[in-house]
């Protein structure tokens, strides 16, 4: 075996039971945005980003275990539900 396997954390999330306002917040803070203002661009990187975890589809982000308390806490203060699997990867 050349590559070490790494430790991730798969994790499922559902937006389904938050009003439209609380959805957008929680989307711009998890997986960040881009904003235009008096002709500037400004990125601002979401908590995807931050952590090097990895969006691998709707609502499913891939989270390397050292992040995942971090993504645990915010999606529990945003009342969002989720479903996790252990994952290991090489």
């Amino acid at each position: 075996m050349d590559k070490e396997l790494k430790q991730n954390m798969l994790v499922f999330y559902t937006l389904k039971y938050l009003p439209q306002k609380e959805k957008v917040k929680v989307l711009r803070e998890l997986q960040g945005y881009n904003e235009r203002k008096y002709g500037k661009q400004y990125e601002h990187k979401g908590l995807v980003q931050k952590s090097s975890a990895e969006k691998l589809g709707s609502n499913v982000i891939l989270v390397p275990i050292q992040s995942f308390v971090e993504f645990q806490n915010f999606f529990s203060k945003n009342n969002v539900r989720i479903e996790v699997k252990e994952v290991w990867i090489r």
